[in-house]
């Protein structure tokens, strides 16, 4: 599992290094990053989420905050959207995803969700 931060910044020069500095400084890790137009997703491990929590409110950072599901599958066509389709068929919303590092053949991939026991129970686990 993961924590998805979700921080609105002024869409403007220098915000992604101010509030990655804020971050790395706090000795936060990012497992994923996203953005686009002034919304930034920061994706961590469970271990540094109170630490990113703090850190953020700390730099004056509000953030929407969710649990992210965390998979490992084959590196090849197909693979994202079998994935996906279990979290439709259980009436899991998506809320984003991140394509973590791959290796040998395989990828990591997290969703965000706001239901993660379904989403858990979407992937047998």
């Amino acid at each position: 599992m993961a924590t998805e931060f979700t921080v609105k910044v002024p869409d403007r020069p220098g915000q992604l290094g101010m509030l990655t500095s804020a971050l790395g400084e706090a000795g936060v890790n990012l497992r994923g990053i996203g953005g686009s137009k002034g919304t930034i997703g920061i994706l961590v491990a469970d271990k540094d989420t109170a630490k990113a929590r703090r850190a953020l409110k700390k730099a004056g950072y509000r953030a929407k905050e969710q649990k992210a599901v965390e998979v490992r599958m084959q590196d090849k066509p197909g693979s994202l959207s079998r994935s996906a389709k279990r979290f439709g068929k259980a009436k899991v919303n998506i809320s984003s995803v991140y394509v973590l590092a791959p290796g040998r053949g395989s990828v990591g991939v997290a969703y965000s969700v706001k239901d993660a026991r379904g989403a858990k129970r979407a992937l047998g686990r």
